[in-house]
């Protein structure tokens, strides 16, 4: 009797009746998740399919010309196939194994694959609108030189903490720029070994 009070009260552990219901609030989340991978997903997907296309004609041209075998490519064609669909949260379904989500983040790879996906965007925008183009690399420019200014005043702020010796470092002008760019280029270039030595 108590048993069966409680289960209509939904606070006895029913689990072993039936697999838990996602409710509405999970419902949302994943939802609005699709929708933002729907968008963000095809804009990261699109590039990758042109450098599949590339390089997959590149290593038959070679193959053709050495008569050596092809089976690379099928490798990168079927990641790159499964690439926008895994990105999709459907609840209880399993992931594919061997997918992009298996590999380890490397700082360098992101780095690189955001380059080519921002090349390839900039090169398509610039064969559709050479308007268009130029609003959006000025703009990019733009953004980055002010990014850069506020980058050179944090150390200009950091240098001027240092003791007195370090102080003659800023009447020179462009020292915190060239500190600032030395620093800059060694944590990509450690990021980008990071990445090569963790494959």
């Amino acid at each position: 009797m108590v048993s069966e009070l409680l289960k209509d009260l939904d606070l006895e552990d029913s689990s072993t009746d039936s697999a838990p219901k996602p409710n509405r609030i999970e419902q949302t989340i994943v939802l609005l998740a699709d929708a933002v991978w729907g968008v963000v997903g095809l804009v990261l997907w699109i590039p990758q399919i042109v450098r599949v296309v590339i390089t997959s004609a590149v290593r038959l041209i070679h193959s053709a010309l050495t008569r050596q075998p092809i089976d690379a490519i099928r490798g990168p064609i079927r990641r790159v196939s499964r690439f926008y669909v895994d990105g999709f949260l459907t609840p209880g379904k399993p992931r594919s194994t061997g997918g992009y989500a298996s590999r380890e983040p490397r700082f360098g790879r992101f780095l690189l694959e955001a380059a080519w996906v921002a090349f390839v965007w900039m090169a398509v925008l610039r064969l559709v609108s050479q308007e268009s183009f130029e609003k959006v690399w000025n703009a990019t420019t733009s953004m980055a030189s002010s990014a850069w200014d506020v980058l050179v005043d944090l150390a200009k702020d950091l240098v001027a903490q240092l003791p007195l010796g370090f102080g003659a470092l800023l009447e020179l002008g462009t020292a915190p720029r060239l500190i600032l760019g030395v620093l800059v280029i060694l944590v990509l270039v450690g990021g980008f070994v990071l990445g090569l030595r963790r494959r």
